[in-house]
């Protein structure tokens, strides 16, 4: 489809960024980010390596298997876990092309490691790079529907994401929350859709109101359930390769 935002650039890291967990302080709890070239998108790099073999693109094509998490492959066998809530980070924070170094088969994807990454993308900064941003505009509903839920995209010019999650608390009790976060594809800068001033929507978000909007930056602010759903989401479409221009809803899926 047209892309509504063609004039937007591309961006990646301005320097290379370690990150180590010292949670747990194992040798495969270290990556690093490094830039990249325009159109690359992100890759995943095998530490010490420049072997095609020890390259991993960070595609829907590269999926080898799905049970117990999403598993990134490539023909010469070589294999990652836990890519989820770096990806998340990546496109939170803007950034469309870069090399990411791992040490092992597996890098940290907590709830609160996608927190870490984000800090670490903010602390080096990203670039902007020559070429245009591209985008994947959905241009027909799908929907997705499992005995739990279900969740929808439909067309949008730009990407909005909605969740609405209802949770058994204690005593038989029943919660919902349901928070929107939108992007108008321009992160890092400020050029963010909010439909609502700051007090108001930060109500309406705590009483479940489904009109409620936050910029996509926010999500580092929402409650944990629906923090990890939102990274979960985010992180699963970042596969496509580009940013969704879409309005995805999920409800208790």
């Amino acid at each position: 489809g047209t892309c509504p935002t063609a004039s937007i650039r591309q961006h990646t890291v301005q320097q290379s960024a370690q990150w180590h967990n010292d949670r747990h302080r194992r040798r495969t709890d270290v990556l690093a980010v490094h830039p990249a070239d325009a159109d690359s998108g992100v890759r995943f790099l095998r530490h010490g390596t420049v072997s095609a073999a020890d390259i991993i693109p960070a595609h829907w094509d590269a999926v080898v298997d799905t049970r117990g998490g999403i598993v990134l492959g490539n023909t010469h066998g070589t294999t990652l876990r836990g890519a989820i809530p770096l990806l998340a980070a990546l496109r939170v924070a803007g950034v469309d092309n870069a090399i990411v170094e791992v040490h092992g088969s597996r890098i940290p994807a907590e709830a609160s490691d996608f927190d870490f990454y984000l800090d670490m993308l903010s602390d080096v900064g990203v670039q902007a790079q020559a070429a245009a941003r591209r985008l994947l505009c959905v241009t027909d509903t799908v929907e997705v529907r499992d005995r739990f839920g279900f969740v929808t995209l439909s067309p949008d010019t730009e990407f909005r994401a909605c969740v609405n999650m209802t949770t058994i608390q204690p005593g038989g009790n029943t919660d919902t929350a349901c928070v929107t976060l939108v992007s108008d594809f321009t992160e890092p800068c400020a050029g963010f859709s909010v439909t609502l001033d700051g007090s108001r929507e930060e109500q309406l978000v705590e009483a479940g109101d489904a009109h409620a909007s936050r910029p996509l930056r926010e999500i580092h602010t929402l409650p944990g359930p629906l923090r990890a759903t939102l990274v979960e989401m985010i992180g699963y479409l970042a596969l496509t390769g580009a940013p969704v221009a879409a309005n995805v809803y999920g409800h208790s899926s």
